[in-house]
């Protein structure tokens, strides 16, 4: 798949769950009390702040996403294992890819866990918006290995 449309993929994906969440933000902000729980231990929360603490969570997400954009227009700048002139241009989309999926994956994982935090404080419970920022996190650490391991194996 090239560069371009892996990012235009997920650039949609991304803006389209930016979009439910704001609407959801929006939908969900009259119900939701003054004090929330912000932080949980086995399940239970132990740590309260103000419902303007789900306005912080997207805003990093969207401040890392636009800080990862910036690495990724200049896969130059990167380290790499194996780098030679034979596979500069590979290792450089390969590495376009992976940055992109991150860039990606980071902001989706910070609104779904936003989206977790909304849904407690409402009182909907849905496990689904627990489990999907941990196993997003799971993918980035997998990718990045992936990307060592396959940058130590090239031939070129």
């Amino acid at each position: 798949m090239k560069v371009k449309s892996f990012k235009s993929v997920f650039y949609i994906i991304s803006s389209i769950i930016l979009v439910y969440h704001l609407v959801n933000l929006f939908l969900f902000w009259p119900n939701m009390p003054d004090r929330i729980a912000i932080h949980f231990t086995m399940g239970e929360p132990d740590n309260w702040g103000s419902k303007y603490f789900v306005l912080i969570m997207p805003t990093i997400g969207l401040l890392m996403w636009w800080l990862i954009g910036l690495l990724t227009k200049h896969p130059e700048k990167l380290n790499y294992i194996n780098l030679t002139e034979k596979n500069r241009e590979k290792q450089y989309n390969m590495s376009e890819k992976i940055m992109t999926l991150i860039q990606n994956l980071v902001l989706i994982a910070s609104i779904l866990a936003n989206e977790s935090l909304i849904r407690h404080a409402v009182g909907i419970e849905n496990n689904v918006f627990n489990f999907l920022p941990l196993f997003l996190t799971g993918i980035m650490v997998l990718a990045v290995f992936y990307n060592l391991i396959w940058a130590a194996r090239l031939k070129e």
